[in-house]
């Protein structure tokens, strides 16, 4: 009986994926082990053992796939934190119409340095 390798790659990346959310696990960390197997696969492919490279390749994939889900469950996450916080309107104190921030110089103007 044959093992499907990638069937069970996929499954222990996707415990993986469903740990690395519960734990706050940086989600790059998948994105990054993609990268290295990258380069594993191009030196064995440089090597010549072409149907080992083809199933590092999978490999690669399924870690970048895995990658992009979780940069994006906390991109949507970071979005609900964000959104459910709002910061408090400013108020205006200048006359209507003008920019109520404060300007800090302008690209023109000579810093002032202390004598040394």
């Amino acid at each position: 009986m044959s093992i499907p390798y990638p069937l069970l790659f996929l499954a222990l990346l996707l415990m993986y994926m469903v740990y690395s959310e519960w734990a706050g696990l940086d989600s790059r960390y998948p994105v990054a082990a993609a990268l290295g197997l990258l380069v594993v696969t191009a030196v064995v492919d440089a090597l010549g053992n072409v149907p080992a490279a083809n199933a590092l390749a999978e490999y690669v994939f399924l870690l970048l796939a895995g990658g992009v889900v979780l940069l994006l469950v906390d991109h949507l996450r970071a979005g609900r934190k964000a959104g459910s916080d709002p910061e408090p309107p400013s108020v205006a104190t200048g006359p209507p119409g003008e920019a109520t921030h404060e300007r800090h110089g302008s690209a023109d103007q000579v810093l002032h340095r202390p004598q040394q």
